[in-house]
């Protein structure tokens, strides 16, 4: 074997390996793209989830937030129906058998039902007779002057006013001493 002969056969080597390492990188390349093609697939099917979620959780909320509005009375209707039924028999039963006695007595039981029903429900009454006068809680409907009492007092309670929780959702109408 001469030189050119052993310079050929590495040469075919040469090339060969070169065939194969082109090759190999064409197959890596091949499994670089698939990979990144299948990562994107994936991502792209998690997103599509995650936004069909996202929709589902929006129409259940929407849902629940209906539902809460719609019955949020329910607890207080409840509260009220024997007040109601109370009231009813009352009036169903005839004048001759009601006495003022009775009717006294029918009449406390009632008032004792619906305070009770306003404190269960938070709802606080604001009756600020001989107290500063507040204009958060108080709506001042007239002054008068009356020197025996001090300056800026509540003097006369027109209507009671009512708090929810912390939030006054009524005034107390009342009469306030301005001297």
């Amino acid at each position: 074997m001469t030189d050119k002969d052993d310079s050929l056969d590495n040469n075919n080597i040469e090339e060969s390996k070169l065939d194969d390492i082109s090759k190999n990188i064409d197959t890596e390349e091949q499994d670089q793209e698939q990979t990144i093609e299948e990562k994107y697939n994936e991502t792209f099917d998690a997103l599509l989830r995650a936004k069909a979620e996202v929709e589902n959780i929006k129409k259940r909320s929407e849902k629940e937030i209906n539902n809460a509005y719609n019955f949020s009375t329910e607890g207080i209707f409840l509260d009220l129906i024997p007040i109601y039924e109370s009231l009813d028999i009352a009036i169903s039963q005839g004048q001759e058998k009601t006495t003022t006695d009775k009717l006294m007595e029918g009449n406390k039981l009632l008032k004792n039902m619906f305070d009770s029903l306003l404190e269960k429900n938070s709802l606080e009454v604001i009756n600020p007779i001989n107290e500063k006068f507040d204009p958060n809680l108080h709506q001042a409907i007239k002054t008068i002057k009356d020197d025996k009492k001090e300056n800026n007092f509540v003097d006369e309670v027109l209507q009671k006013g009512y708090k929810l929780v912390d939030r006054v959702i009524k005034p107390a109408l009342v009469v306030v001493i301005k001297n």
